[in-house]
């Protein structure tokens, strides 16, 4: 273990792109993990931003004074300071500095070269942050205008170059003879310069995937698309195809399937009748309310809903009402009751909806509705109205009237 400050300097690595919701913890678990070793780190020390040195700082003098003043009462406050620094998340810089174990350590860090996580270890998002050495005297700053490049034996530009090489580095050795293209002739197996051609025939040329030529059978022992689809063939012995009789008895077969399936839609289309939920009540007593309607219709089933006009003035019935019940057997058993008596009137029912509208336009006007046959109207005489309310125009009719 170290125990001086000094001893710290040496083994000491810089960390640079630090993100700001990382801490100490999370640097010390991602070192250790790049590392492969439990407790190599001593310390990790964060730099705090401008602002929170200024804070701390003020803070500090504000503890000193209240120290000289009240002995007390100057320890409670640095406890409650003391902690609520602690709970606070102070921001830093972005870069940290990390002290490990002994010099094997920070050289193994070093030749690592940078780290890769998250701030905890179910982090989806990964950060990555990069070792350096710590350079403390201005002797050993590295020289400007270094091209990095150089240092990784990667530049490409040579004497060139605008940034210096110093130092142990390189630059990317270029081949002089550049690669030919292909020659699109040679692929074509057509190229006429051979050797002399510029261009490249250092490849595989694909071979020709030749066309397998199926021999062609007689039309005598071709199947005639008529005879096969249709069932018959109107050029009769005169085809040159086949007239093969299991495909046409396949085809026979086929249809009268395809005609069955029809006809059995076709009749259950015809046996599917709605059978009704509501009937229609007329010949009802004026002072018959819809209590009793429910009343007398209660034994037939589960009444849902009674439409029961009245008159504005009265109060009373109209005379007619519609009842809407659950089932089609409560409409069955209400039917029966047709001709019952109730408050003295033979009740009329049907079973089926009541159009409330058009049974009062029937109610209001019931000459518009039961015309005599031999009586025509004098449609003439009569103004047209459109959609709108506008009048319009009577089209002549053309042509002859029987």
């Amino acid at each position: 273990m170290l125990n001086d400050e000094e001893d710290w300097d040496k083994y000491k690595v810089f960390i640079s792109r630090v993100p700001t919701n990382f801490d100490e913890s999370s640097i010390k678990r991602l070192i250790e993990d790049g590392l492969e070793e439990e407790n190599c780190v001593i310390k990790v020390s964060l730099v705090l931003s401008n602002e929170e040195n200024d804070k701390a700082q003020k803070s500090d003098d504000e503890k000193l004074s209240s120290s000289e003043e009240n002995n007390d009462d100057s320890r409670q406050r640095q406890s409650t300071i003391t902690n609520k620094n602690s709970n606070a998340k102070q921001e830093h810089r972005g870069f940290a500095f990390v002290v490990l174990k002994d010099a094997i350590l920070q050289k193994k860090a070093l030749d690592l070269g940078k780290i890769r996580g998250g701030r905890k270890t179910n982090s989806k998002k990964k950060h990555t942050m990069y070792i350096r050495p710590v350079i403390r005297d201005e002797d050993e700053q590295p020289k400007k205008n270094v091209c990095h490049l150089w240092i990784n034996f990667r530049c490409p530009y040579g004497d060139a170059c605008k940034f210096t090489h110093e130092g142990e580095g390189g630059c990317v050795q270029k081949s002089d003879t550049k690669k030919k293209q292909k020659c699109f002739a040679f692929k074509k197996g057509k190229c006429k310069k051979g050797d002399e051609c510029p261009y490249s025939h250092d490849f595989d040329v694909p071979k020709e995937e030749k066309c397998i030529e199926v021999p062609q059978r007689p039309n005598n022992e071709k199947d005639c698309i008529n005879w096969k689809t249709k069932g018959k063939c109107r050029k009769g012995d005169k085809c040159p195809y086949r007239h093969d009789e299991a495909l046409r008895q396949a085809f026979l077969k086929k249809n009268e399937k395809k005609k069955r399936k029809l006809d059995s839609t076709n009749d259950e289309e015809e046996n599917k009748t709605r059978q009704p939920l509501s009937i229609r009540i007329f010949g009802l007593n004026y002072d018959t309310t819809e209590d009793d309607v429910k009343e007398f219709l209660k034994h037939c089933g589960t009444i849902v809903e009674v439409t029961f006009p009245k008159f504005e003035d009265s109060g009373r019935s109209k005379g007619y009402c519609g009842v809407l019940f659950q089932s089609p057997k409560a409409v069955a058993k209400a039917a029966e009751l047709d001709g019952e008596e109730l408050h003295g009137r033979w009740l009329r029912i049907q079973a089926g909806k009541m159009y409330l509208k058009q049974w009062e336009d029937h109610h209001k006007d019931p000459h518009h509705f039961h015309q005599p046959a031999n009586e025509t109207s004098n449609e003439n005489d009569e103004p047209l109205i459109g959609e709108f309310g506008q009048k319009v125009k009577r089209r002549k009719k053309h042509g002859y009237d029987a």
